[in-house]
């Protein structure tokens, strides 16, 4: 493979890349507001959530507020 063949292949590779990272920022932001919908009080806990249902949905907002998408 030439040199600008591979600076070619290179770019297209960081473009799809930053594609992906920009659809993971998306989908990450609607996945944390799925979750604090789910009981905050302003919306009287509308899924009818119980206390342990609760505080595994935070866990898991945990583990998604964990990710890295800069």
């Amino acid at each position: 493979m030439k040199k600008n063949e591979l600076i070619v292949k290179q770019q297209l590779e960081i473009e799809k890349y930053k594609k992906m990272l920009e659809d993971n920022k998306k989908l990450k932001s609607k996945i944390e507001g799925k979750f604090y919908n789910c009981g905050q009080p302003l919306n009287d806990n509308v899924l009818q959530m119980n206390e342990e249902q609760m505080k595994w949905c935070f866990e898991v907002v945990g583990l998604v507020e964990g990710l890295n998408c800069l």
